[in-house]
């Protein structure tokens, strides 16, 4: 696995903390996965916004409010959520609105 510098710094602190190599890369991994989920906060995908708009309002609404929240269990989305297309169709990322933990759901 190739690491940027803080990832590299991250790992060398794991391993002088006793982590196996097995360990090191799962770390790592989730922190490079978490960067890119915030690295792509903010931000809407238009090709998300071209094909959000094409699904009718009552699949969107019951989309916005039947997500997974960790913490909570079903949640709705606050006010703010991002839409980003990928392979499976529109992921819409965005902040329980009871809790406020990260959340987010596939629309296919």
């Amino acid at each position: 696995m190739k690491y940027t510098e803080k990832y590299k710094d991250m790992a060398e602190q794991f391993r002088k903390d006793g982590c196996d190599e097995y360990m090191v890369e799962k770390f790592i991994r989730r922190e490079m996965e978490a960067d890119k989920f915030r690295k792509e906060e903010g931000t809407t995908d238009i090709e998300a916004v071209r094909l959000w708009k094409s699904y009718p309002d009552e699949v969107k609404e019951m989309w916005l409010h039947h997500a997974f929240c960790y913490n909570c269990g079903t949640a709705s989305f606050k006010p703010g959520y991002n839409l980003r297309k990928d392979k499976f169709g529109v992921v819409i990322e965005g902040f329980c609105d009871k809790c406020g933990g990260r959340i987010a759901r596939c629309c296919d």
